[in-house]
């Protein structure tokens, strides 16, 4: 099994902080782009990749340790008196919600695409949505006239 720690070059009880920034370091120094045609370099880059991958995700950093100390999972396979699989159960797919998407569209477009009723907001309405970043007050002040309202 790879050690990560070693293949980055921390402690074991390094901060996420500390391995991000030895990871970027590593990651300049070894990146293909600067390395072209070294295969070792990017063999290199590609296990620098992985340890950081495993180490920056504190679950597969708490699996990666515990497979690491010897605990190669195998306690943990046996609850209830019958063992779970080696295979980890595929997640449950991520729900896609129609009606957030209507409601995007919506506010993008001005209408409802399913009822085909237009959403106009009213001027009151308008002047409470102002944008934060609205720079007319100091485009007039520069040029030194007003909008008309």
């Amino acid at each position: 099994m790879k050690n990560y720690y070693e293949i980055l070059g921390v402690q074991r009880n390094a901060t996420l902080e500390e391995i991000k920034k030895v990871y970027k370091k590593l990651a300049k120094k070894y990146h293909p782009d600067v390395n072209q045609g070294n295969k070792e370099a990017e063999q290199k880059f590609i296990e620098i990749k992985e340890a950081y991958d495993t180490l920056s995700d504190e679950s597969k950093r708490k699996s990666y340790d515990t497979k690491l100390d010897g605990g190669s999972g195998e306690s943990s396979q046996h609850q209830g008196g019958r063992p779970k699989s080696s295979k980890s159960e595929p997640a449950e797919p991520a729900k896609f919600d129609f009606e957030d998407v209507e409601r995007s569209f919506e506010r993008f477009f001005g209408f409802n695409p399913r009822t085909n009723k237009v959403n106009i907001e009213t001027e009151k309405q308008k002047e409470k949505k102002k944008n934060p970043l609205d720079t007319t007050a100091a485009f007039e002040q520069f040029f030194g006239f007003r909008r008309k309202k």
